[in-house]
């Protein structure tokens, strides 16, 4: 059976908002962005909440959010140890999403300096995460500006986040959690398509690296702002991709032409409607998907406000969907 868990994003933040600012947000005084400003770190901190949520919302994985900011590296040997016990007494399995934004994007730099300040801090997020026990990691492909994407500079590009990736990967495996590579989104410029994931995935593999592909349906759905297709059904970009590069993959639905990324899946804004999210459910059970993590972000004060009755029905949509799919 496939595990089903979340990355919550902001979904549990405004629990952790002092009362004058949770008015604020409640009168439109503050943006979303301001609550997670406020206050993310705290909900990030706050592991056992997390299980706790996922439990009451019938799932048994969470993946925890690296990226800036968080708390995790200043945890000692003590609070790490408590929450592998947490979340080993409630089967609930972990995974960590390695820093993606401002030192952990310089994973692919050309400048020797930069990539190895971004190696090294995703070796000290990989230890945290054996520490908790995690049995999966996901780095991003880094970024880019405009101007190396492109000729000798693409090729710098992608020979130094083939160097990170074997780095990290070799580190990973010796630590326990088998470590992944994520497709970009079409707005990153670089690694958002799959052949060119996959590509490096294969060449680590071939110098004998462990290094697995998750598969970031939504991200790949970006493409679509940027005049590329999307096939008919969507889901169909998974088929391609082979069974043992699978272990956990991200899902979450974008909304081309509006720039909306992981509405709630049970709303239908986006392109994986019920129909699609059961195709997409039988094609995961075939490829022997571990773990499928729901990276759901709430859109507005209303859904903030609803979001414990928003994350039960969306839970309860997605596991009714995986279930029946076997």
């Amino acid at each position: 059976m496939v595990r089903l868990g979340r990355d919550y994003t902001n979904c549990l933040v405004f629990e952790y908002l002092g009362e004058e600012e949770k008015r604020s947000i409640e009168k439109g005084e503050l943006e979303l962005e301001s609550m997670s400003a406020l206050a993310v770190v705290k909900a990030k901190r706050d592991i056992e909440r997390q299980i706790e949520v996922t439990l009451e919302l019938g799932m048994n994985h969470i993946e925890l959010d690296a990226d800036p900011l968080n708390p995790y590296l200043d945890f000692d040997g003590g609070r790490r140890r408590e929450i592998k016990k947490a979340a080993e007494a409630n089967d609930v399995t972990l995974s960590l999403h390695l820093p993606y934004s401002y030192v952990g994007g310089s994973v692919c730099s050309p400048q020797e300096d930069d990539r190895g300040v971004a190696v090294e801090l995703h070796k000290r997020c990989i230890q945290f995460a054996a520490d908790v026990g995690a049995r999966y990691v996901v780095m991003h492909p880094g970024s880019a500006p405009p101007y190396h994407r492109h000729g000798r500079f693409h090729k710098s590009i992608h020979d130094s986040l083939l160097r990170s990736v074997i780095e990290l990967g070799r580190f990973s495996a010796e630590r326990g959690p088998a470590f992944h590579l994520e497709n970009n989104t079409a707005l990153d410029g670089i690694y958002s398509e799959i052949e060119d994931c996959l590509a490096i995935i294969k060449e680590a593999r071939g110098q004998g690296v462990e290094i697995y592909f998750n598969f970031d349906i939504g991200h790949w759905f970006t493409r679509a702002d940027f005049g590329k297709q999307i096939p008919d059904p969507p889901e169909k970009a998974l088929e391609p991709i082979p069974p043992d590069y699978l272990k956990e993959l991200h899902l979450n639905d974008y909304v081309p032409g509006e720039e909306i990324f992981h509405p709630p899946l049970h709303l239908g804004w986006g392109l994986l409607q019920r129909g699609n999210l059961e195709r997409y459910a039988r094609l995961v059970k075939r490829k022997g998907v571990e773990v499928v993590v729901l990276e759901t972000a709430l859109k507005s004060i209303e859904q903030v406000l609803g979001r414990e009755e928003l994350l039960k029905r969306e839970s309860e949509y997605v596991r009714d969907i995986f279930e029946a799919a076997g």
